[in-house]
């Protein structure tokens, strides 16, 4: 038998128990990100240290969900609908040529999206992001991440979370 890569306690947080974005809550900011958007179900967040401007990380707070499908009909739908409201935003604010969702869950294992603006001058045009665009990425100064967190609240319709 292979040796086993994932954490031991992989199914205790996948079930919930110790789950990090339960316990961070609803939090208006936190070492990663700043919350522009507090939806029906999920919130989203611009990152500090966005490889793109515009990274946002939308999640969902109904409950704790680790996989999409483990969702009822009526969370899914309103998932989807914040998740919208949040990328309308971005291509409001920030203008991108396409923007690309990932979902992955296997580092935290709660229902989120990584929702990342593609430009017309990016280093890889139709394909992922390179690894070295993620390792270049640095911290966006206090008052332009201010600004952009205003601006991204606006275009949602929210001017205070």
């Amino acid at each position: 038998m292979a040796p086993r890569t994932w954490p031991a306690n992989w199914e205790a947080l996948r079930a919930g128990d110790g789950c990090p974005a339960c316990l961070q809550g609803r939090a208006d900011e936190d070492e990663w990100s700043v919350r522009y958007f507090a939806g029906h179900v999920s919130d989203a967040y611009l990152m500090r240290q966005p490889p793109q401007p515009g990274y946002t990380v939308v999640m969902f707070r109904g409950r704790h969900v680790a996989d999409p499908t483990d969702m009822d009909a009526a969370e899914l739908v309103a998932w989807w609908a914040d998740l919208r409201v949040a990328a309308r935003a971005i291509t409001a604010v920030y203008s991108p040529c396409h923007l690309n969702y990932q979902l992955f869950g296997n580092a935290v294992p709660h229902v989120h999206a990584h929702v990342i603006p593609r430009y017309l001058d990016d280093p890889a045009p139709q394909r992922p992001l390179p690894d070295s665009i993620w390792a270049a990425a640095v911290e966006l100064p206090a008052d332009q991440l201010a600004a952009q967190v205003a601006a991204l609240r606006h275009a949602c319709g929210q001017t205070t979370t």
